[in-house]
Formats: structure tokens, C-alpha cells, sequence
């Protein structure tokens, strides 16, 4: 006969399990998870509670109770099983017996014997295994206690996420105590294994067993390179507060030396930033101390913020040397700007202080950039005054730069002020889809040059008046069965700007970018207000789309544009031609979805009056999820052919692609060839395995490294490329060992996703 006896002990919540410290893992094994137990009533999660179920009990009121033929011992949705247990009355102390099982909605565990005290709130588990469902992770330990202060005791601990009957990885123990109260775990004598052989190995351990953050070190990197050799970094995290922490990382390169990488960040109410710093002294490489200082900052106060934001380097050769990143080696400057802003409903205000540290040697004082030293830009909006939108655009800016006295007798490195105004109003409309919009603005640009040349004057200015009309609209039709929406839209803008002498102004930072679908429906031709460009044009573009109309998806969208001039171009950036043709170049995109998984996108540029493609881009893809993609593109431009030995073009092709060879091997690579210099901008080949429970990921690549301008500046330095090995363990529900080498592979193989 089922007999039950409840318990009337008050107690806090029991945990009868270890916390691991783990990551999130890719892909777990599979578990154990314990079969429900059938016949009892149902269980209430809020009651506090000890209900015990037994199919034979003898209870003595004085001295406790035995329970056979099975004992459950349930508190919410915990329960305790096992064959048999004596109550003790005096110490109010159960000893369960014949082994056990213990199981909640996270953890299993099972035992050979256990003694739960119901007065002091303990419960103390012998040769114990352990599972833990969210992980997924298993383990054992000869001894698993928990006390009423919320700390738990391992003893002679090991630890995996891979399934049962397999131990590739494993985290051994002589004692794990966590504290869950603070959250916080303390491994002592702790071993990981890879493969039965230990990889790492620390007296003490102390780690978060919450999401939690705490100080400790983390797991170190490995990796070599040509310019540094064999490298190990070994991070060490502090958490210093609630809302600051540092990370300090000590790496040791056997070409270079020992550097101390830091990183602090911190965060408070309206305010939040990250300080990078890198200190290497006395470089093996290059005898000299090196360094790198790095300050992000944003402040918000209202409508106000307040940005900081720049990086110096103690030598022009820092990145190249110490930097392992495409986008870092091939830096010409570093910026570093300070913005204060403020924006409402109607204005916005900028302040800007702005300066550059040119790392290209190879420029000329001409070519680097002017120091802002400041900047004021405010501007204005407001829509639908009395059926008009009025715009105004100010800027106030102060322009300095170091130049060689030879440049500045020459007139090549002109300083002072510029001032630039440009009120603006326009009438939009809209008639049955056909919307027209007539506007004019009014741009006045002033200078106060300093130390202005003989006969130059010290303040030239310009005024210029600048008419657009733009019209457009958007046909739309249903494809017969529905599924499919089209759309038709033509645009055409009509601008006139006058020409203006601008010979004798300056050109502190304007350009003139490349012609694209962007710079089609522009009214100035240049960026930056030292120049505006005469014209007298008209812009004609047309869009159609295709959608999807069950969800909303674009499936084709190919647009075409020109310019049509009706006036010779006049005005010009020093050294440039105006423009003779009586049109543009004709502008070309295709993006365009098909077969489910691929993709192409399509851009070119041709010159109707010569005949040929001025620029041109290529890329096709097939992508069926994040490690079943392949691209290849292809990047053209003319620029200036004539010297093939001076070309500024590019002609390159662009392959990449990552595979799963098997259900655990994949490949992944890419190759970048500069096909005008006959050569690789960059390339990395690697392969992957991974199973449920770890993986492992070898990568060679190879990747410009030093411009080839600054090679002759090192007697050492024969090549302008650089190559390296990396290698990374992945141990699933644990971290990384190794080379952050899924970061290279994301970045260089588009639409590649690691998880």
C-alpha cells in the first residue's frame, strides 16, 4: 500500500548539483535525460515543503522512520530517489541507501549513497555522476555536498560536454567550491585535458558560475608569424566594479619581445568608453620602445553628446610590425577627433576639433590631410511651412597643416578660415503618385587665408545661386497568379548652377568622388565646399523591382542612369580637366536573387564615346546557410592606364568559400589576386573538424603586411607580405584555445557564420 508522510520542515532551495563554468556551445552532445516518474500527484513549484512517497514505511514517533520498497523524496520539482533511507529523528538526518537518483529541470544526478540533514538544510551525495541539461555537460565527483548558506563542495572533481562513453576533453579538480550567494566558483589543483595529454594546468582557479562577471585569467592565445615569430598571450581579466572592467594581456613574441596589451572600459549614466593601450620596450626587431594609446569616448546629455575618439602609434611602422589585420597594415592615417553635438526637432549643432597622424612616409606635404582646429557646422529643417521645406546648412571651419618651406613659397600649403552658408527651400508635391519637387538654394563660401602670396588675395569668397526640379514616380503591377509585385520608376532632376570663377580659393577638403548611382541625383559634383561644380544637366535614372508579395521579399531590383550636360564643365580641382562630353558615363546595377541560394550583383560603368567599361563589379554567391557559401567577384577600374609601371586601377578577382567536406570535416579558404600587380593582396586556406563536444580549426594565410613604399626604410625587410599559422581548439561548453581564427574567417569569407 502507498503510504506518504509530509514532512513539515521549512527549508530554502536546495541545490543538488555542481555549476560549471561554460560558454554557450555550438552543438551539443546528446544526454540522459531521466524518465518521469509516473504515480504521483502533482507537484507544486512554490511549496517549500518535503513530501516523501514510499511503498513501505515504519515510522516510530520517538526515534524516526525506515522507508523501503523505494523511496521518493520530492520539494517542488526536485526529486530524490532511491531504493531505501532511514529517518533519524534525533538528528533529523536521512540516509538514503542502495544507491540514488536525484532530478530537477536541469540536473541529474545519480549516487551511491547520500544523507540529507532536514535541520541544518544539507544534503551530501557520494560517488557521484552528474548531468547538466542546459549545457549540455556531465560529470563526476567523489563527493558533491550542499550546506543552507548556498555553498557547494566538490571534491576529486571532472568535468566534459562530450557524451558518455567519450572523454576527449576533460576538466579535472581536486576541489570546486561555489559560492552561489556572490556567484562566484574556486577550483583548486585544476587540470584541463585534451586527448588524455593536460594542456593547462593552475594551483588556483576563480571563475563566475553566473552570468556574473569576475576577475581571473583567461584561456591564452597561440599563434606565429613571419615578422613575429612564435606568440603566446595570456589574458588576465579584471572586474573592477559594476560598470568598469580592464583586461590585461602579456604577449610574448620571440621575434619582438614581450608587450603588455590593455584594455579598460567603463560605463555610467550617460557616459561610456573604451582606453586601449600597448606598451613594447626596447623592440628585438627594431631597438627602439614601442607603443599604441587609444581612447573612445561618447557622453550624452539631453540633445547633447559628446564624442571622443583617435588613436597614435609611436612610429609610422607599428602596425605593419605588431598588427595581424589587412584593415590595420595598410593604414595611411590615424584620426583623431573630438565632437560635440546637439540636435532637436529643427537644428543640429556640430563643434569639431580634428587631427591625423599620417603613417605613409611616402607622402608628399601636399597629399596629407588639413588639422580642424575647430569646426562649427549647424543645420536647419523644418517641413511643411506653409507647404514649404526650408533647409539651411552653416559651417565655420579653421584649417592648419605642417608643411616644408619650399611648399608654402610655392602657394602648395594654404592655411586659414573658411566660412560656408547655404540657405535652401523647396516645394514639394505630390499629384495622383507623381511627385515634383522645385527647389533653390543659395551657397556663399568665404576665406581668410594666412601669409597669402604676393597679389593673392587674403580673402576670396564665392556666391553662387544652384536651381533643381526633380521629378518622379512609381508604376506598380501584379503578376497574374500574385505572387510576384513589379515596379517601374523613373526619376529625373533637372539642376543649374552657374559658373563662378574658384581659381584662387583653396582646397582644404573637397574631392571629387567616383561617379556612381549615389553621385547621380548630387547637385555638386565635388565633396566639400572649396569647389561647386558649373552645370547646366539633367539626371535621368530608372529602378524596377521585383517582390515577392507573401513576404515582402526584393527578388530583383536593376536600376540605369546618366547625366545629360548641356553646357561645357568650367570649374576643376587644381591639375584635373573639365569635362568635354555632352554626357556621363552610363551608370548600370543589378542585384538579383534565383534558385533559391544564389545571388549576383552587377555594376558597371561605360563610357558610350570611348566604348568601354570605366569601372565594373562582379559578385556571385551561393549561400544555402552559414557553412554551405561560395563567392566570386570580380573589381575593375581604369583610372589612369597609360603607365601600366604608375597605374592607380584595379583589376582583381575575389574567391572564397566554405564547405563541410563530411558531417564533422569542412574547408574553408579565400583568395584575393591583384591581377595589375601579379600578385596576392591576401589568402588563407584552412580546415575544420568538430564533433558535439569539441573542434578544431587549422588556418594558413597570407596577407600584405608592410607598404611596399617603407620596405626600403628596413635593411631587414625583403618582402612586403607577411604569413601566418593558426591554430584553434574549440572545447564546446568550456572556451577557446588558441587563435580568434573565427573572426578572420567571418570577416574575409562574406555571409560565413561560425555558429
Amino acid at each position: 500500500m502507498h503510504r506518504s508522510l509530509l514532512c513539515l520542515i521549512s527549508c530554502t532551495s536546495l541545490a543538488w548539483a555542481a555549476e560549471m563554468p561554460r560558454e554557450a556551445p555550438l552543438q551539443g552532445c546528446p544526454v540522459d535525460v531521466p524518465a518521469a516518474v509516473t504515480g504521483l500527484p502533482p507537484a507544486d513549484p512554490a511549496d517549500p515543503r518535503i513530501e516523501v512517497f514510499s511503498g513501505r514505511a515504519e515510522v516510530t514517533i520517538d526515534e524516526g522512520a525506515v522507508f523501503g520498497d523505494g523511496i521518493t523524496i520530492r520539494r517542488g520539482e526536485s526529486l530524490l530517489r532511491a531504493p531505501g533511507a532511514r529517518y533519524d529523528q534525533a538528528t533529523g538526518e536521512f540516509a538514503l541507501e542502495g544507491g540514488l537518483e536525484f532530478s530537477d529541470p536541469q540536473t541529474s544526478i545519480s549516487g551511491a549513497s547520500a544523507s540529507f540533514d532536514a535541520r541544518r538544510d544539507a544534503l551530501e551525495v557520494g560517488d557521484a555522476e552528474f548531468q547538466l541539461f542546459a549545457v549540455p555537460a556531465r560529470g563526476s565527483a567523489s563527493r558533491i555536498g550542499v550546506d543552507a548558506d548556498r555553498e557547494i563542495n566538490l571534491e576529486d572533481v571532472t568535468y566534459t560536454t562530450c557524451a558518455r562513453g567519450s572523454s576527449d576533453w576533460l576538466l579535472r579538480a581536486d576541489e570546486i567550491e561555489i559560492d552561489r550567494t556572490k556567484g562566484v566558483g574556486t577550483a583548486r589543483d585544476a587540470r584541463l585535458e585534451f586527448k588524455g595529454v593536460p594542456i593547462l594546468w593552475t594551483p588556483w582557479i576563480s571563475y563566475p558560475v553566473t552570468n556574473e562577471r569576475k576577475s581571473g585569467f583567461l584561456l591564452p592565445g597561440i599563434g606565429r608569424s613571419e615578422t613575429r615569430g612564435f606568440e603566446v598571450q595570456i589574458p588576465y581579466y579584471w572586474n573592477i566594479a559594476p560598470n568598469f572592467d580592464a583586461t590585461f594581456t602579456p604577449r610574448y613574441m620571440a621575434q619582438r619581445g614581450l608587450e603588455l596589451i590593455s584594455e579598460f572600459r567603463y560605463l555610467s549614466s550617460g557616459h561610456e568608453g573604451v582606453v586601449d593601450a600597448e606598451y613594447l620596450p626596447n623592440d628585438d626587431g627594431a631597438d627602439e620602445d614601442r607603443y599604441l594609446f587609444g581612447w573612445n569616448h561618447t557622453s550624452h546629455f539631453g540633445d547633447w553628446r559628446a564624442t571622443v575618439s583617435g588613436r597614435t602609434v609611436s612610429d609610422t611602422a607599428y602596425f605593419e610590425d605588431l598588427a595581424s589585420a589587412i584593415a590595420e597594415t595598410s593604414q595611411t592615417h590615424l584620426r583623431r577627433v573630438v565632437d560635440v553635438e546637439y540636435h532637436d526637432d529643427i537644428w543640429s549643432v556640430l563643434l569639431r576639433v580634428q587631427d591625423f597622424k599620417t603613417l605613409d612616409e611616402s607622402l608628399e606635404d601636399t597629399e596629407k590631410p588639413y588639422r580642424i582646429a575647430p569646426q562649427l557646422r549647424t543645420g536647419a529643417y523644418v517641413a511643411d511651412f506653409y507647404g514649404l521645406d526650408l533647409r539651411f546648412d552653416g559651417e565655420l571651419s579653421v584649417f592648419e597643416r605642417d608643411a616644408s618651406a619650399e611648399s608654402t613659397a610655392a602657394n602648395l600649403n594654404p592655411t586659414g578660415t573658411r566660412l560656408h552658408v547655404s540657405p535652401s527651400v523647396s516645394l514639394p508635391l505630390d499629384w495622383r503618385g507623381l511627385r515634383l519637387e522645385p527647389s533653390f538654394a543659395y551657397e556663399h563660401t568665404a576665406y581668410s587665408l594666412k601669409d597669402p602670396l604676393p597679389g593673392q588675395r587674403s580673402g576670396p569668397d564665392r556666391s553662387t545661386p544652384i536651381w533643381s526640379i526633380d521629378l518622379g514616380t512609381v508604376f506598380e503591377r501584379m503578376s497574374r497568379d500574385g505572387g510576384r509585385l513589379q515596379t517601374l520608376e523613373p526619376r529625373v532632376q533637372y539642376v543649374h548652377i552657374p559658373f563662378r570663377e574658384q581659381d584662387d580659393l583653396p582646397v582644404f577638403d573637397t574631392i571629387e568622388p567616383d561617379f556612381n548611382l549615389v553621385q547621380l541625383y548630387r547637385r555638386n559634383r565635388f565633396l566639400g565646399h572649396d569647389r561647386l561644380g558649373d552645370t547646366d544637366q539633367l539626371n535621368i535614372g530608372l529602378t524596377s523591382r521585383v517582390v515577392d508579395s507573401s513576404d515582402g521579399r526584393q527578388v530583383l531590383s536593376a536600376t540605369i542612369g546618366q547625366t545629360r550636360f548641356f553646357s561645357d564643365q568650367l570649374v576643376t580641382l587644381p591639375g584635373g580637366s573639365p569635362v568635354a562630353n555632352n554626357s556621363s558615363d552610363w551608370l548600370a546595377e543589378l542585384d538579383l536573387g534565383f534558385a533559391k541560394y544564389w545571388k549576383v550583383d552587377l555594376g558597371v560603368q561605360w563610357d558610350s564615346d570611348a566604348s568601354r567599361v570605366e569601372r565594373a563589379q562582379t559578385r556571385l554567391q551561393y549561400r544555402r546557410d552559414g557553412r554551405h557559401v561560395a563567392n566570386f567577384s570580380y573589381r575593375y577600374s581604369r583610372d589612369n592606364f597609360v603607365d601600366p609601371e604608375r597605374s592607380t586601377g584595379v583589376k582583381e578577382l575575389d574567391v572564397s568559400a566554405a564547405w563541410p567536406l563530411s558531417d564533422r570535416w569542412s574547408a574553408v579558404g579565400r583568395y584575393n589576386y591583384s591581377l595589375l600587380d601579379r600578385e596576392p593582396i591576401e589568402s588563407f586556406f584552412g580546415v575544420e573538424y568538430e564533433n558535439c563536444c569539441w573542434g578544431l580549426r587549422l588556418v594558413y594565410r597570407r596577407y600584405l603586411a608592410r607598404r611596399p613604399d617603407t620596405v626600403g626604410a628596413d635593411p631587414e625587410a625583403t618582402a612586403s607580405a607577411d604569413t601566418a599559422i593558426a591554430l584553434q581548439l574549440i572545447l564546446k561548453g568550456l572556451t577557446n584555445v588558441g587563435d580568434p581564427a573565427d573572426r578572420l574567417l567571418e570577416r574575409g569569407i562574406l555571409g560565413y557564420e561560425t555558429d
